[in-house]
């Protein structure tokens, strides 16, 4: 079975490096590995090498869930390549959901025994029919888009990475974004129906339940049922948006009147001012005033390893 480690070194600042490192050196089988350089490489590594052989290939990601989005992007609806992961980002929400590695001993026993694989949604966000973007995890228009903004612009996670507490920093630049975010309004349309929300912080897209460093926003969503489970935040008070982040851990967010989930296949998101917006934590830009988000899910679209229990 042909191998590949696609590693982005600098992942969780410098982590993806040490993992790596760490990995090689237990590695006995045959393997072919490629490092990220740039925004969007990881997505023309995959792609490149995906199309090569007509035969089942194992992808192992060393990264975190901007480097999985990348990868994913390149090989989806490719039946040949099976996605693998050994985590090394600071957020890692894909590893709270589906499976991944550990070290180098279960990829090898995989490659030798198992090979099982189950195929994976991947959702789909279009924006006023131009810009396309798939999401694994989850894509966010509003105040989670404007906090993954901040983060990716900040000094701040560099250094608690540095320490060993990556995961501090969304909670900072929540708590900075609180009061420096414009809420918005919104119209969600889907199958003949329609919802308006004023004074809007998020919409959460899930094709799986975390976000931001382990937050359960969305319990309900799963990644092989068919459907996009959407999340909106709406008419609550700053202050009372951070008792909703803090309660997100525990599930207990769902109580709230000012939170709204919604599930389906397709929806038509319009927004009435100008927004922020990201993908799998990729920040994409801002969505102009008026313009349309249509949003979907790709049942099967991608494969991901099963590890025997």
């Amino acid at each position: 079975m042909n191998v590949l480690f696609i590693v982005n070194e600098a992942a969780g600042n410098g982590k993806g490096k040490k993992v790596w490192l760490q990995l090689q050196e237990h590695l006995t089988i045959s393997y072919q590995v490629a490092f990220t350089e740039y925004a969007g490489h990881g997505q023309e590594i995959a792609q490149q090498w995906a199309h090569q052989q007509q035969e089942k290939k194992l992808l192992v990601i060393v990264g975190g869930d901007g480097t999985i989005h990348e990868v994913v992007s390149g090989v989806i609806h490719n039946k040949h390549i099976i996605i693998g992961v050994v985590r090394a980002g600071s957020g890692n929400d894909f590893a709270r959901y589906f499976h991944t590695f550990s070290n180098a001993q279960q990829i090898e026993d995989y490659v030798k025994t198992t090979l099982a694989n189950v195929r994976m949604d991947a959702g789909i966000v279009q924006i006023d029919n131009q810009r396309k973007e798939i999401f694994v995890n989850n894509a966010g228009i509003g105040f989670d888009a404007f906090v993954t903004k901040s983060i990716n612009t900040s000094r701040l996670k560099f250094y608690l990475n540095k320490i060993g507490l990556g995961k501090l920093s969304y909670a900072v630049a929540v708590i900075r974004g609180l009061f420096r975010f414009e809420r918005f309004d919104i119209t969600i349309r889907s199958e003949g129906q329609e919802w308006q929300f004023q004074q809007t912080w998020f919409v959460a897209m899930s094709n799986q339940p975390y976000f931001g460093g382990g937050m359960k926003i969305s319990p309900a969503a799963k990644a092989d049922d068919g459907q996009v489970d959407i999340t909106i935040v709406h008419g609550i008070s700053r202050i009372k948006l951070l008792l909703v982040f803090v309660t997100v851990f525990f599930e207990k967010h769902t109580k709230f009147k000012e939170v709204t989930f919604l599930q389906g296949q397709v929806f038509d998101l319009i927004v009435a001012d100008k927004v922020d917006c990201h993908t799998d934590g990729n920040y994409i830009g801002i969505v102009n005033q008026e313009t349309n988000i249509h949003c979907t899910i790709q049942q099967n679209a991608w494969q991901v390893i099963v590890k025997d229990s």
